[in-house]
């Protein structure tokens, strides 16, 4: 028997989703269970988490800055932790826009902005944009703000500015499809077309699973789930890559196979 610790998402980090963050962590504590382990589960939040012995596989969705250092703390110690607290980190919009700079993965013009100054914007901001928090991905719909002139983007910084955010990503928009995915390393994907949106086919649903693998492997991401755009001629672009997601639309089918892989993931450092 193996032990598994889960950890469940901090509440903030959850705007709207925080009962479909909850049930994919159960369902996978549960699934683990079913297999005959020995299972925990905390509350990401919480202001004492219990010790953890060596053999212990913890698996995460916290998100935040307390959170992120004690895990780093227990992954210091050789502890196996689903998703490594480095590649949470990644999923911070700024250093996911730093990640993709290499252009291996296709993924839209990207800025890095400070709140506190007027920037020189590029001139696509007129053809559409978005301006998104620079760290974490939501904690309320506000961090997510469509832009078209340079107006517009100055007046959205200074709303940010005045939460008390201090960097935010300039994105280009991708006009299309949105595709949204979700992934477990090597072993599962799942992806959903909005009711509304004219059927992708299958090779192309394809290059967006690889296009997901690749891009989780930049982050070293293992469990998680994102966003394309499947634009004029069936180009796929990327445009965003989140930790555990809540895998709404798969959630039975997911937490198998991440129990799956969690398990093998524990024999694998036991050998």
């Amino acid at each position: 028997m193996s032990r598994f610790l889960g950890i469940t998402r901090e509440p903030v980090f959850s705007p709207g989703r925080v009962d479909d963050d909850g049930a994919i962590l159960r369902l996978v504590a549960e699934r683990l269970q079913q297999l005959g382990q020995h299972v925990s589960v905390i509350a990401g939040d919480a202001d004492r988490w219990p010790p953890v012995s060596p053999d212990t596989t913890v698996f995460t969705m916290c998100q935040g800055a307390y959170a992120l250092e004690r895990l780093q703390q227990w992954a210091a110690r050789g502890i196996r932790i689903v998703n490594r607290p480095d590649a949470i980190l990644n999923c911070q919009r700024h250093r996911t826009v730093a990640a993709f700079a290499n252009g291996t993965v296709p993924f839209p013009a990207s800025l890095l902005l400070s709140t506190d100054s007027e920037p020189k914007l590029p001139t696509w901001v007129a053809e559409g944009a978005w301006l998104k928090r620079g760290d974490v991905h939501a904690t309320e719909p506000d961090d997510v703000v469509f832009v078209s002139s340079a107006v517009a983007t100055h007046r959205t910084l200074h709303r940010f500015r005045t939460r008390g955010i201090a960097r935010v990503v300039l994105q280009r928009h991708a006009p299309g499809t949105v595709f949204k995915f979700y992934g477990v390393h090597k072993r599962f994907f799942h992806g959903v077309v909005p009711a509304a949106a004219n059927p992708v086919a299958d090779e192309v649903v394809r290059r967006i699973e690889t296009l997901g693998a690749e891009a989780a492997a930049v982050l070293n991401l293992e469990v998680y789930g994102g966003d394309c755009v499947v634009g004029v001629n069936d180009t796929v672009a990327l445009i965003d890559l989140n930790d555990w997601p809540s895998y709404a639309p798969c959630r039975a089918e997911a937490a198998k196979e991440i129990a799956a892989y969690l398990l093998a993931q524990s024999v694998a450092s036991d050998t």
